[in-house]
């Protein structure tokens, strides 16, 4: 693949444009479940953050885990499919390293997402979640309370482009800490730790030539009000909407996800989603079932029979799970 012949290891962090993004999914199994809202944020040298891409996405399928999301049937009714808005999606990433809270959740279902829309790309990525401990300015948390630490303001919201935001901004904070350390390229910041991200730092981010085949979408449906102006560079500007607040159960959920994305459970974590339980005021039938949930998700992505529910994803005789 073209785009993945150069890498970004002797670019400067400084100089080049980061896009930051976020999806809502229908599950934890890229293939077998699908995006259903995508934001992303481009941090653009010395021009600030700005939302580039904002919308639900159409799952052609019953939306699952809707206490989670808050995402509804009638919500993606009338938005456009993942087909629709790739060639977008690819423009917004164009010439970026992607950047998210959670990378590995995120970078697997854009991989599977444009895989199933014709283009075989993974641009290079590194983890926001964590890029906190890899530059040494605490453990690994949820982003709620990485914003609380680094005095962002964090709304309890549930839209994808509200955590994308959020996330960009901590990405700029730890930008202003890679200056001060004298961190300058992405090769330099891979001798701080080594995490699986590191490796996608061979990777040469996605040119925006890889979408001339699709066109713009012009009916973009978004939960947060933004409006595509042009495309051309791309741009969006919001409008006035009320947002969902994020439900107990999709902050709960956050924080699993956060505990599970290294596979490992630590004491400590426990103490964490023990305390975060009790602050949200779930029982214990709601958090065993957010737990069901995640362990169904992990359980298709490495139970030999996810090939066939990938498969029959779209099939009335699949089994779907909240």
């Amino acid at each position: 693949m073209n785009h993945s012949q150069l890498g970004i290891l002797d670019q400067s962090i400084h100089e080049t444009p980061i896009a930051v993004i976020d999806f809502e999914t229908t599950g934890l199994t890229p293939g077998f479940d699908r995006v259903i809202e995508v934001s992303v944020v481009r941090l653009d040298p010395g021009g600030g953050s700005r939302v580039v891409l904002d919308t639900l996405v159409n799952p052609r399928r019953i939306v699952a885990a809707t206490e989670i999301h808050g995402i509804t049937d009638s919500d993606v009714a009338g938005a456009p499919t993942f087909n629709d808005i790739a060639g977008d999606l690819v423009r917004a990433l164009s010439d970026c390293p992607v950047a998210a809270y959670n990378v590995y959740f995120d970078i697997k279902f854009l991989a599977s997402e444009l895989q199933q829309a014709g283009m075989d790309a993974v641009p290079p990525h590194f983890c926001l979640m964590y890029l906190r401990p890899m530059l040494g300015l605490g453990r690994r948390c949820t982003l709620e309370n990485a914003c609380q630490e680094h005095g962002i303001e964090y709304a309890p919201v549930h839209a994808a482009t509200h955590d994308a935001l959020a996330a960009a901004k901590l990405m700029e904070i730890y930008l202003g800490e890679m200056k001060a350390r004298g961190i300058g390229t992405f090769g330099e910041l891979a001798k701080l730790k080594s995490y699986k991200f590191i490796d996608s730092f061979d990777l040469s981010p996605l040119p925006a030539s890889l979408a001339t085949a699709f066109a713009n979408c012009t009916r973009l449906k978004s939960r947060s009000g933004y409006t595509v102006q042009s495309a051309e560079p791309l741009a969006a500007t919001p409008t006035e909407v009320s947002r969902p607040r994020r439900s107990p159960a999709g902050a709960y959920w956050d924080a699993l996800k956060t505990v599970l994305s290294d596979l490992r459970v630590t004491d400590e974590e426990i103490v964490d989603l023990q305390r975060t339980k009790q602050s949200l005021g779930l029982s214990d039938e709601q958090t065993r079932a957010i737990h069901a949930k995640a362990f169904i998700g992990f359980f298709r992505n490495s139970h030999p029979t996810t090939a066939w529910m990938r498969r029959n994803a779209g099939s009335s005789t699949a089994c779907t799970v909240a």
